[in-house]
């Protein structure tokens, strides 16, 4: 009996007379007289055709296409000499418009449709395995006009159409490259390639027995390694813009109840999304593409190859656990537990997907999977589908920013930004550029094919007093112009509701990116430079900032990090007690306008231009505060990404040499900053993933240059 909801959409596509037999294979066995089945995948594209795939039961090769028909295309089919000619011909359902087309006859797999004659297969499996396997080969999985995939022996063979296979053998060979299976065998004639079937257990919870975190966390470490491998296949990851629009639409017609959520959420990921470098990328990521077998992780699979985002992946690695979690066959906390050490083994192999980026590809792949309950035959599929949409939107809402949906519609906002810019704007597109959760966001605005300008959200309000310190910087000359070649961006005006700020988007390249041991140091040189002018410029602000500003700060870091971190408490104590002395024996200096969190992702380099960025927290203090941040950050970056703190000591010498040159320089002070700064990050690395690797490090590193600084 079919549930409500599959009732509801027979009624609703009438054009399809035998929807009803390709969506209930009981009814269909009943009436055909058919041996024990089971639905293997449904393609429907409403008003025209649904084909449903049906295995035996028994893995055996006479596999089922049910292929449902508008009376039009039924009438075209119906004659088609490839299925009907010869024995075993298709079983045409006159009344319903309906063929069911044995494996046999599948007029776009070839080969399967060799391996399924009795008399031709073994001259294809002799062909492709070198020998005849000693048991029949049994299908695993089959989409009807798509790909067939069958176990011979101790042997693997997938079978592809024309149009597939090309894209197929060039991925195979790409994966072997990685370290994947190697290919055994390739039929170009038929469009099959054969691998040596890999022992092992699958990640995947569904299939084989839970796996421990280690487990999670070296496919995290094999995805790193794989996307990081210098290939660039030729094929490119599909648009999302598309697929989404697709998913969209797909879900509207299974459901209509399910289009406005699946709109919304459509509208608030077309926002977040955005380009970034393109790496190889697995292009179909999840548990059960990785094999763990001898201490290892192996990702197969890779039919879907591609050059794409490497957040991708990891999206649609993160989005399968969610659907397992809400399809009840994985436990919430195990899912947990399996995520958080899959994404510590990607970061810590310095996977390249990008922070900010995760989340929208996750969300993606949440809407990609929404119509996989109904393809799957699920009588709850429309549950199972809102519960993956509402999680997609959890993923890209934040309840600390509610305005942050309307920050990123378009359409609101075109009449919001007419008073900050002075004209009414014709045309808006809305980026997420970068968003921290429950405290602030950074937007993109596209405004009638101009500049583009940044928006900056925040939480606790709006920001008036970071813009009236750009425009009184840029009226002291930081403008980017010559002779001083520093500026900051001009502002464009305040949008009260939503609370943001609006400023113009600089050129330029991170300093971030320019980091490298043995490589530049000019930019470096230039940042110094540049740091010393915003400390000259007597630009007051509206607040100080002190030593014992900085001494509470340091305290509640390494207080945090003894409560983490009861072995290491003696120790981190007497890094506490150290440094505060040294705060509190620091002599007095005049004050001057500092930056207060300066480091390397604060800065563009423009050619021989520097830009500051982001000067919210912009204070009196001490210069040497912003010169210890700096190189403090120079050191954390040295150990997490090369192993060793003094990686970029030639770059960390340049900054100095740049402010030295524009400012006096007290070197000793700001050694002691630094020290300070750096210890910090004994607490920070506690709590952002990727970085407990450089815990020990930083304790160990900072108890003896304390000692150093004593002595």
């Amino acid at each position: 009996m079919l549930p409500d909801s599959d009732l509801a959409l027979i009624a609703r596509d009438a054009a399809l007379p035998g929807l009803r037999l390709a969506l209930d294979a009981s009814a269909l066995a009943s009436r055909c007289d058919l041996p024990p089945m089971r639905a293997a995948y449904l393609r429907y594209k409403p008003g025209t055709s649904c084909v449903a795939s049906l295995i035996p039961e028994n893995g055996g090769l006479d596999a089922l296409a049910v292929m449902a028909y508008t009376p039009p295309r039924f009438a075209e089919a119906r004659s088609r000499p490839e299925w009907l000619d010869g024995p075993n011909p298709a079983v045409l359902l006159e009344d319903a418009c309906v063929a069911l087309v044995p494996l046999a006859r599948d007029r776009a797999l070839k080969g399967a449709r060799r391996l399924a004659d009795p008399d031709r297969a073994p001259r294809l499996l002799r062909r492709l395995l070198g020998s005849q396997p000693g048991t029949p080969p049994r299908l695993l999985r089959y989409k009807a006009g798509r790909r067939a995939v069958l176990r011979a022996g101790d042997a693997l063979i997938k079978c592809y159409t024309a149009e597939d296979y090309g894209p197929a053998y060039e991925a195979a060979r790409l994966a072997e490259t990685l370290g994947s299976a190697p290919l055994i065998g390739a039929s170009e004639r038929h469009h099959c390639l054969a691998w040596r079937w890999l022992d092992g257990a699958s990640l995947c919870p569904e299939e084989g027995s839970a796996q421990p975190c280690v487990a999670w966390r070296m496919a995290g470490e094999a995805l790193a390694k794989a996307q990081s491998a210098a290939i660039a296949p030729h094929r490119r990851a599909p648009d999302a813009s598309v697929e989404i629009a697709a998913q969209v639409e797909m879900l509207a017609a299974l459901d209509p109840d399910l289009a406005s959520l699946a709109q919304s959420v459509a509208s608030r990921l077309a926002a977040a999304l955005d380009d970034a470098p393109a790496t190889l990328i697995h292009g179909d990521f999840s548990a059960d593409q990785v094999i763990i077998h001898d201490a290892r992780a192996t990702i197969i699979d890779w039919d879907r190859a591609a050059s794409g985002d490497p957040a991708r992946d990891v999206g649609s690695f993160l989005a399968r656990l969610d659907a397992q979690v809400i399809g009840g066959t994985l436990e919430p906390d195990r899912r947990d537990a399996a995520a958080d050490a899959f994404l510590n083994g990607y970061r810590n192999a310095d996977g390249p997907a990008r922070s900010r980026a995760i989340p929208a590809q996750h969300a993606r792949a949440l809407i990609a999977l929404a119509p996989e309950a109904f393809r799957s035959r699920r009588a709850d599929w429309p549950d199972q589908a809102a519960a993956l949409l509402r999680r997609a939107e959890a993923l890209l809402r934040d309840p600390k920013l509610p305005r942050l949906a309307t920050a990123l519609d378009p359409v609101a906002m075109r009449l919001r930004l007419t008073d900050a810019l002075g004209y009414h704007p014709g045309s808006v597109s809305a980026e997420l550029l970068r968003h921290k959760p429950g405290r602030r966001a950074l937007i993109r605005y596209r405004i009638d094919g101009r500049a583009p300008t940044l928006g900056k959200l925040r939480a606790k309000g709006a920001d008036t007093r970071t813009p009236a310190l750009h425009d009184a910087l840029r009226a002291a000359g930081f403008d980017g112009s010559a002779p001083m070649r520093v500026g900051v961006p001009a502002t464009r005006g305040i949008v009260s509701d939503p609370a943001l700020w609006l400023q113009d988007e600089v050129p330029g390249r991170v300093l971030t990116d320019c980091l490298a041991p043995n490589g530049a140091t000019a930019p470096l040189r230039q940042t110094g430079a540049a740091l010393a002018e915003l400390h000259k410029a007597q630009v007051p602000a509206r607040r100080d900032w002190s030593m014992q500003d900085e001494r509470e700060v340091l305290e509640r870091a390494l207080s945090e990090a003894i409560e983490h971190l009861p072995n290491e408490a003696d120790e981190i104590a007497h890094v506490l007690h150290g440094l505060s002395d040294i705060l509190s024996t620091l002599p007095p200096v005049a004050p001057t306008g500092i930056h207060r969190d300066f480091y390397p992702d604060q800065i563009l380099i423009d050619g021989q231009t520097t830009w500051l960025l982001d000067l919210d927290l912009y204070a009196n203090g001490d210069p040497a505060i912003d010169l210890g941040n700096f190189l403090a950050h120079l050191d954390e970056h040295s150990l997490r990404f090369h192993g060793n703190i003094g990686a970029l000591k030639m770059q960390a010498e340049a900054f100095l040499q740049g402010y030295a040159s524009r400012a006096p320089l007290n070197r000793a002070r700001v050694e002691s900053l630094r020290l300070i700064s750096l210890a910090r990050h004994i607490a920070i690395s506690l709590r952002l993933p990727g970085r407990e690797q450089t815990t020990r490090p930083l304790i160990a590193h900072c108890s003896a240059a304390l000692a150093d600084l004593a002595a």
